[in-house]
């Protein structure tokens, strides 16, 4: 037999902060980010008075109607193994709604259905259970919810020497992925991060300014500037703007240290040649002129080398030229941590420079700040569940695969509804109005 009452935020917050699945999307801090919904902080107890389950869950007014629908994302909180608790809950929640004129929730479990495309062990039994205590089930594919269904997870063990633990970490990256760090930080790019403490309008802008470009390349909407200052504001101190930023001197110096080196290297190659050559002018042994002529070959191909990087080299430092003298930001990103876990939350990053490779050193930094935080979980957030090469996302889903996390399936929303009416309504006709709305914004 359990109780269920409304209570204070921090009560919710610290649940969620302990609970192996609690999420920041299930603390007060978020619902103060979403300003234009009205929270509800919900607990649940056992016999004893101890607090089994938190929900945060947030409502909305449908347009026109004196209906709301609510929404308690990633969650609610609970071990959802505890059929007697969901069930005594749901019920709970149905004469919540009819009090609270709510013509539907929506809930998207931090659980696991699949990971690296096999069944997790009790993850379609709790989906199935559900189903049978009247919530109706939606899937996606791609980012059809309100949530991604698909995720990577990378998990981070805490039982180690932190820097011991980085290195086993990047070592554990694909081989493509490494490299790409390496460049990277061969290029002279640099990781800064802000938050409420040392935020400046001029870091939101660039930021902004960003996000900007990214949404008209890859054709999403995007949010207002306020809404990201609100993030790092009301989330203080779970929530970080990270930004790379690149520096022409470092970029020139590293450039000009790598051509002066293959420019040693040909010179020798030359010098050897010579050599050789005048060696095999003079040698009459058949086995010392095949030493020779190989040798000859070895430095004529180590000069054929040596050419064609100081040909990319100069080229690069061509290609490089128009940002002389300067230093700009190229890339960012919106992190989250609580209760152990990390977020990737929103990523940007402009059109210049995207050989250096800063988005591949933005998450390494920030999954090296996780571990220096004491996170078991990094989460790099939405991909696609189509892998088909030919999917227009598939990219996304090789960059983030590199890092070697879990591909996971979330168990998908689910929807109690109280108000047949008003729900399909909400389901069927508002999506098309939004549909409309995106088209014209994009334009």
């Amino acid at each position: 037999m359990y109780s269920f009452i409304e209570v204070k935020a921090k009560d919710i917050d610290d649940f969620s902060k302990v609970d192996e699945k609690g999420h920041i999307f299930q603390t007060s801090g978020w619902s103060n980010v979403k300003k234009d919904w009205v929270p509800r902080y919900i607990a649940g107890h056992d016999i004893h008075g101890n607090m089994v389950l938190s929900c945060m869950m947030i409502l909305r007014k449908i347009p026109y109607t004196s209906h709301y629908i609510g929404y308690a994302p990633r969650g609610f909180v609970c071990d959802y193994t505890n059929k007697e608790l969901l069930i005594e809950f749901t019920e709970y929640l149905r004469d919540f709604a009819k009090n609270n004129k709510i013509a539907f929730i929506t809930i998207d479990p931090d659980l696991h259905l699949k990971e690296d495309e096999k069944i997790v062990e009790g993850g379609e039994k709790i989906s199935n259970f559900l189903q049978t205590l009247g919530y109706e089930h939606k899937d996606s594919v791609n980012f059809e919810g309100i949530q991604p269904n698909f995720v990577f997870r990378l998990d981070l063990p805490v039982d180690e020497d932190k820097e011991a633990i980085k290195k086993k970490v990047f070592k554990n990256f694909s081989s493509k992925t490494r490299y790409n760090i390496r460049v990277a930080e061969d290029r002279g790019l640099s990781a800064e991060y802000y938050d409420k403490s040392n935020l400046t309008e001029e870091i939101l802008d660039e930021f902004y300014k960003i996000m900007v470009v990214t949404g008209k390349r890859d054709n999403f909407i995007i949010r207002n500037k306020d809404y990201f200052r609100d993030m790092l504001e009301l989330l203080s101190p779970y929530c970080r703007l990270y930004m790379i930023k690149y520096s022409y001197e470092k970029d020139f110096e590293r450039l000009s240290d790598k051509l002066k080196k293959q420019e040693d290297t040909k010179t020798r190659a030359l010098s050897k040649i010579e050599e050789v050559k005048k060696d095999l002018q003079s040698e009459e042994d058949e086995a010392k002129i095949e030493k020779l002529n190989k040798k000859l070959q070895d430095n004529e191909n180590k000069l054929r080398e040596a050419e064609r990087q100081i040909e990319g080299f100069k080229n690069r430092m061509e290609d490089i030229k128009p940002y002389e003298g300067k230093e700009f930001y190229i890339s960012g990103a919106i992190y989250l941590y609580y209760g152990g876990k990390a977020w990737y939350l929103y990523g940007a990053s402009d059109d210049l420079l995207r050989d250096a490779m800063p988005n591949f050193l933005m998450q390494y930094t920030m999954i090296c700040h996780s571990i220096d935080l004491g996170c078991n979980l990094y989460d790099f957030r939405g991909v696609s569940g189509d892998l088909s090469p030919e999917n227009p996302l598939y990219g996304l889903y090789k960059f983030k695969k590199g890092f070697n996390g879990k591909f996971v399936e979330f168990l998908g929303e689910f929807d109690l509804v109280i108000n047949r009416g008003l729900y399909s309504m909400f389901r069927y006709i508002f999506p098309k109005f939004k549909e409309i709305r995106n088209k014209l914004r994009n334009k």
